[in-house]
């Protein structure tokens, strides 16, 4: 790792936002087991059930986590992998890495409950921390 000082706390933001990803996995599942709503007939047949429209509120919120998630860790972990890459300092991307996992999690958090304005707030706060890190980027490219 001495070529890469970054490369530890590039694993453990990943590790961690896989983490997160698992977590919101089984929230959804349980979600779905306990509301007893399949949208697909082969899922709701495996209980002896209809399947329905549309499934439970919390089910369709983990959904939505989901697609956010979809959009944007690939573009952080993409700015992350190449800061690493780059050689940026561990100090550094504790602090950038560090705070992004954190803030998809609190996002996460407050999607799944409704709660604006911190859903947006912590979306675009999550953008300025991606944004500072394509500066460290744009700095280690160019000293």
């Amino acid at each position: 790792m001495m070529n890469y000082p970054a490369l530890s706390s590039f694993v453990l933001a990943l590790l961690t936002l896989f983490l997160k990803a698992s977590l919101l996995s089984g929230v959804q599942v349980i979600s779905r087991i306990r509301s007893r709503r399949y949208l697909l007939p082969e899922d709701a047949g495996m209980f002896g059930l209809r399947s329905v429209e549309a499934e439970a509120d919390l089910v369709q919120r983990c959904a939505r986590v989901w697609r956010n998630d979809v959009e944007n860790l690939p573009l952080f972990l993409a700015l992350a992998l190449t800061y690493t890459l780059l050689g940026g300092t561990q100090s550094s991307a504790n602090w950038l890495f560090g705070s992004y996992v954190l803030i998809r999690y609190l996002h996460t958090a407050v999607y799944l409950r409704g709660l604006q304005p911190w859903r947006a707030i912590l979306y675009l706060s999550g953008m300025a921390v991606c944004w500072m890190i394509v500066i460290r980027i744009l700095l280690q490219m160019h000293p």
